[in-house]
């Protein structure tokens, strides 16, 4: 028998076998999000327990993604008008002081390191045209702790009527 009998063979073998364990349709594709128009930049202020949104500019750049290593429990969900999750954007609060204890406490300065447990930062935020709502949310080990919401049409106001 020549080998290109023995790897037609084989393909056949292998198309049959997935026809049969597949009952000949094909797997469901995922619904592809939207892509993103641009980014935002926010500035977000609050403390460990509320957080918001109080100016936003539009950027016609992409954005950028999430820095390479990023891990928080501090994270602003973007989702659609159904519901919809677009984007996951962790946040870096390591510059806060954002113990239990500290809330509504003063800034403590310890040489050269300036600990605040009021935060106030720049977050980069994906545009999405159809997005609805923007959630502040923190991990806790018995589940998500809200932190804050945002309409859509709030940061589209807030960023000169989505510019």
């Amino acid at each position: 028998m020549h080998l290109t009998h023995l790897l037609g063979g084989g393909l056949l073998v292998a198309t049959l076998s997935w026809f049969v364990a597949t009952d000949g349709t094909t797997p469901p594709v995922p619904p592809v999000p939207p892509a993103a128009e641009g980014h935002y930049v926010f500035v977000v202020q609050g403390d460990r327990d509320q957080l918001t949104v109080t100016h936003v500019n539009a950027k016609a750049d992409p954005w950028a993604g999430v820095p390479k290593g990023l891990r928080s429990d501090w994270l602003l969900r973007v989702r659609g008008a159904d519901g919809a999750l677009l984007a996951t954007v962790p946040l870096d609060m390591s510059a806060f002081d954002l113990a239990p204890e500290r809330k509504g406490g003063e800034v403590e300065v310890e040489g050269c390191i300036v600990r605040d447990p009021k935060v106030a930062m720049l977050v980069n935020v994906p545009r999405f045209v159809g997005a609805a709502s923007y959630t502040f949310v923190r991990r806790e080990p018995n589940g998500e702790v809200p932190l804050g919401l945002v309409t859509g049409d709030r940061v589209r106001d807030l960023a000169g009527g989505g510019r």
